[in-house]
């Protein structure tokens, strides 16, 4: 059965091809559109910039993974599976670490929405109509340091499985969090 692709997931893989042979910061929209046969105003449709294009390629995977949490997938589970998502287009994923940077940072925009998720699911799973500050602070702090760390482990400074990096997060837990996120 043929599945017709929606713009969205046509520029994604216009923006993945062409990432095989150009840095991502290089890619221009006219670029990316014509590779597609489709429009600069298309784009625009659908996405503020390539950057975000970017961050929801990775965030649309990391909220379909999230379908479990809670209901046999732990904690672990889904760090490993985000993990696992970066491995399955490691070279695309590595241009996007590369060479999306600044104020236009891959990592903070895929962060950003991994903690929002994870509060989300917090407030709902635990029946919160908001975090405390301790919380809060504790979710953003924590996911920034995991950011990181799987950055550094995607540009090959970290050599060990998806599996035991998520053990390595779980051990770092800040305890504020472990009631939220462990024992459900």
């Amino acid at each position: 059965m043929i599945v017709q692709q929606t713009t969205k997931e046509l520029l994604a893989e216009s923006l993945k091809e062409l990432s095989k042979f150009k840095a991502v910061d290089k890619i221009t929209i006219k670029e990316l559109t014509k590779n597609c046969g489709l429009t600069p105003p298309t784009f625009y449709n659908h996405f503020r910039d390539k950057y975000e294009l970017m961050a929801w390629i990775y965030n649309q995977k990391v909220e379909a993974s999230m379908k479990n949490f809670g209901r046999g997938d732990s904690f672990e589970d889904v760090i490993c599976k985000w993990m696992e998502i970066v491995l399955e287009d490691e070279n695309f994923y590595t241009n996007l670490l590369k060479n999306a940077v600044g104020q236009n940072s891959f990592r903070y925009a895929t962060n950003d929405h991994a903690i929002k998720l994870l509060e989300d699911w917090i407030k709902a799973r635990h029946n919160l109509n908001k975090l405390t500050p301790e919380n809060f602070f504790c979710i953003r702090f924590f996911m920034r340091a995991v950011s990181e760390f799987v950055s550094d482990w995607c540009l090959g400074k970290w050599d060990c499985s998806p599996r035991d990096m998520a053990k390595f997060f779980v051990e770092a837990m800040p305890a504020p969090l472990k009631p939220l996120l462990l024992q459900i």
